[in-house]
């Protein structure tokens, strides 16, 4: 499972690293560009997005997120808003959640593993609607 982590800070890249340590590949960048040019060449599985809407358009990578195959389900964690709807999300964007920041531990964990649930989720349709079989886990380029 690869999670995408978008926080200038890297506070949420630690503590993500430290509260899911088996089998979660973090991909930790730091701004928009960034982000998209990874959803763009080499889609994750999820991300987690703690950066304000200033400095990341959230409807433009939500759009973006919600566009692939499968779609990357896109955790918020946001201090001034509490819902899509507030920064211009509506249902067809995908899937989108948002977290009060701060938010205790238990509570970040609970998000992130509703998050990668839901990631699990649409892998498997994936393979369902295609025909191959699902892997919990990407094959190993090497071999």
């Amino acid at each position: 499972m690869r999670l995408l982590v978008l926080d200038q800070s890297r506070i949420l890249q630690w503590l993500v690293l430290h509260e899911f340590p088996q089998g979660l590949e973090v991909l930790a960048v730091q701004d928009f560009d960034e982000a998209e040019r990874l959803v763009e060449e080499d889609p994750p599985d999820a991300a987690v997005v703690s950066l304000p809407p200033a400095q990341l358009p959230w409807r433009q990578f939500q759009h973006l997120c919600a566009r692939r195959k499968p779609p990357v389900p896109v955790l918020y964690e946001s201090c001034l808003h509490s819902n899509g709807q507030d920064v211009g999300l509506d249902p067809e964007d995908g899937y989108a959640v948002f977290l009060p920041k701060p938010a205790p531990r238990c509570e970040l964990r609970a998000a992130i593993e509703a998050l990668i649930a839901e990631a699990l989720r649409h892998r498997c349709e994936e393979s369902l609607s295609d025909g191959t079989p699902f892997r919990a886990s990407r094959p190993d380029p090497a071999s």
